[in-house]
């Protein structure tokens, strides 16, 4: 097809999940005409002036795709059928370069970048047939070509960005940016800062006491100044695609120019702050300020809490983007720094309104205000929330106020606990678990440390009430156990469907995070950070209590053995051997670091790397005692099939009564709470059901954490 300046073109223009319904606020705004809302873009009827507009003005989209051409896209035929529809010398000289990104899938390209090599192959095979030469694959092309499959159906599209527009062009090279620029332009909007703008007050200001970079700021100025981001980076426009019109990009940009003139007459009308604590971010902001050629800025460089007060004014947004880490275990730690900013926030005239834009789980209450808005948005993979104050004058209540309820159940569970706790068998053990219905957490001390899970809310209650409840929580958790509150980590618990109960929080264990306790005579590595179980699981402690006083001379068999507490249990207590078996070499590794802390050392001893099931179908050996506590499910690739408690413990039970002497024990214990045992195993075993006396003192208001039983062979 031969473009003509007024032809109606089909677009899709991508951003940030969220914010499409922005995106096509603005690109109607722009002229784009049967605006439609998309997953994570918008698509739109426009001219090519509409493509060139985006490129120059969008503060939201990411990308700008002229779709050539869509139809059926089921299978690799299908496909190519519709890349030769299109006649590619209209957009690509056969000399030129090029470069395809492969979005989806067919019932024979299942792999990405297979696809857009295979995309690439038809496009040249296209010119090699039809001009005799073909174009080249370049990182730096004439055309950037997109390919989407969804549900049997295609579009090709080239792209009119040559990078991602979020890009504007003043960011130096290696500096951080934890916000994307049309991330940052939403959360501007969403804040308000467009209505400040066409106030008609006389003074107007943007304030960001924890600026960074300075990209919230440079975004709140560009849209000031009615100054179009593209400005700033004109060589982001395909210019080689065959159908670009040089003199329409020209007549646009004259005009963009002519508006941020205008604009800038006017630039005393607004103020500009930012400040930072840390100085090479602070003078990267500056310099990203400057380098842009802005009106000159407020600056200052303290910590929040130092900060000076704001200047009068009629009209000012203060909008901030606080720290708040990656792992959840930093939330608590971040309370000074929230109240800081809550403060200053709060001392603002009432001309002020605010916004903090944080990630999703960081309780907003640490900051003491009463959000009147909040929205759902993405930075990255990461989840988040823009929290919008229209009042900055109004507080939540406290938190420790909140939660008296909870303060007082737990100081009564200390009391009941006091013998148990003075006795010395261990320092770490359970203090709350779920005992009130609206704070359901439960809490582990190790040490000077708190490990807290939140169990997964009913669904009949609000998030957001449960996010407060959480938040109350975590504030009054310090104070009634005496931790620091840098001490308390968070940790998300919910039902397992199909997945292992040794679900990881990261990809490995750091050993910086370990921390060490003590049981009955034994020491442990635990971990509160890096896994979702901390490599000690509190509830057996009377079992691995059975086992060292049971163990003399005792061959013993540690069946999904984790972290190998167990074992060292036994060989304490003067085993003869000791076999520990798990899947995962991490453990075991984990296991062997808990022998040499005990001063057993790990080469006297067995540490087998296999799939439990499997392994023990083939065992052996023979043993005097078998400790067998499975996970109620488990899928690791690297087993044959996905494990399941109830449907495969009879099996399991069975393979294991294989290997144990007459006369010997197997102590079987699982936690699922609807488990039943296999009337088999009760006919053909002598089965004592021993979860009373394997329940420990701080677990007894939940007698369903696990069932445990000892089996024996019938005499």
């Amino acid at each position: 097809m031969h473009l003509r300046t007024s032809d109606t073109l089909q677009w899709f223009f991508a951003c940030p999940q969220f914010i499409e319904p922005l995106l096509a606020d603005e690109l109607t705004a722009l002229g784009a005409e049967t605006v439609k809302i998309g997953h994570a873009g918008v698509q739109a009827e426009g001219d090519l002036a509409l493509g060139y507009r985006v490129v120059l003005w969008s503060r939201l989209a990411s990308r700008a795709t002229l779709q050539v051409a869509s139809g059926k896209a089921s299978n690799q035929d299908e496909l190519r059928e519709l890349l030769l529809s299109i006649a590619w010398e209209d957009h690509l000289h056969p000399n030129g370069s090029l470069k395809v990104r492969f979005l989806g899938r067919t019932e024979d390209l299942r792999n990405t970048q297979f696809g857009a090599q295979w995309v690439k192959d038809q496009i040249v095979d296209y010119f090699t047939a039809s001009h005799g030469v073909r174009p080249s694959v370049s990182n730096d092309p004439d055309i950037n070509i997109v390919v989407n499959l969804h549900k049997g159906q295609g579009t090709v599209g080239i792209e009119l960005n040559a990078q991602s527009l979020h890009h504007r062009g003043y960011r130096q090279p290696g500096a951080k940016a934890p916000l994307r620029e049309n991330l940052a332009a939403a959360v501007l909007i969403r804040a308000g800062w467009p209505e400040h703008i066409a106030s008609d007050k006389a003074a107007v200001q943007l304030v960001d006491p924890m600026c960074g970079s300075g990209t919230l700021l440079i975004e709140g100025a560009l849209m000031a100044f009615d100054w179009a981001p593209g400005l700033l980076r004109q060589d982001n426009l395909a210019r080689r695609w065959l159908g670009h019109d040089q003199a329409l990009w020209d007549s646009l940009v004259a005009e963009a120019e002519e508006r941020r003139d205008e604009k800038l007459k006017n630039a005393k009308r607004f103020e500009f702050w930012g400040n930072d604590a840390d100085t090479d971010m602070f003078n990267l902001a500056r310099r990203h300020w400057r380098s842009i050629g802005l009106p000159e800025a407020r600056w200052s460089h303290c910590d929040i809490a130092a900060m000076p007060g704001a200047a009068p004014t009629e009209s000012g947004l203060v909008v901030c983007n606080p720290p708040y880490g990656e792992r959840l275990s930093s939330v608590a730690e971040l309370k000074p720094l929230y109240e800081a900013l809550g403060g200053f926030m709060s001392s603002l005239s009432e001309a002020f309104q605010g916004a903090i834009f944080t990630q999703a789980d960081v309780p907003i209450t640490l900051s003491n205000l009463y959000y009147s808005k909040e929205y759902r948005l993405m930075n990255g993979d990461l989840e988040c929330k823009l929290f919008r104050f229209e009042s900055l004058a109004q507080k939540e209540r406290p938190a420790k106020v909140l939660a008296e309820d909870l303060a007082n159940r737990i100081t009564k569970n200390l009391r009941k606990l006091k013998p148990f706790i003075k006795s010395g068998v261990t320092n770490a053990y359970r203090v709350y678990d779920a005992d009130i219905p609206e704070y359901s957490i439960a809490v582990d001390r190790y040490g000077d440390w708190l490990h807290v899970q939140e169990y997964a809310p009913p669904k009949d209650i609000d998030p957001n009430v449960a996010q407060k409840r959480l938040n109350s929580a975590l504030m009054t958790l310090p104070e009634v156990l005496n931790v620091p509150a840098d001490q308390v980590v968070l940790k998300q618990r919910k039902q397992q469907k199909g997945s292992s109960q040794y679900e990881k929080q990261d990809d490995q264990r750091s050993t910086g995070n370990d921390q060490i306790v003590f049981e009955h005579g034994a020491r442990f590595i635990i971990n509160l950070t890096d896994y979702l179980d901390t490599g000690l699981f509190l509830d057996h402690r009377p079992m691995r209590y059975w086992l060292q006083q049971q163990a003399k001379d005792k061959v013993v068999l540690n069946l999904f053995c984790y972290t190998g507490a167990a074992s060292v249990h036994a060989a304490i207590g003067g085993a003869s051997r000791v076999d520990s078996v798990d899947l995962s070499n991490t453990y075991l590794e984990w296991a062997k670091e808990n022998f040499r802390l005990n001063k057993l050392k790990p080469e006297r001893f067995n540490f087998i790397q296999a799939d439990v099931v499997e392994w023990l179908a083939d065992a052996q050996s023979k043993y005097d005692l078998i400790f067998l506590d499975p996970p109620t499910f488990s899928n690791s690739k690297r087993m044959r099939d996905h494990f399941d408690v109830q449907r495969d413990h009879q099996e399991l039970i069975d393979n294991a009564m294989k290997v144990l002497v007459p006369g010997g024990t197997l102590v079987f214990s699982n936690n699922f709470r609807k488990f039943k045992m296999d009337d088999a195993v009760l006919e053909n075993y002598d089965v004592q059901d021993y979860r009373q006396k394997s329940i420990p003192a701080d677990y007894e208001r939940n007698q369903k954490i696990h069932g445990c039983w000892l089996i024996k062979h019938r005499t």
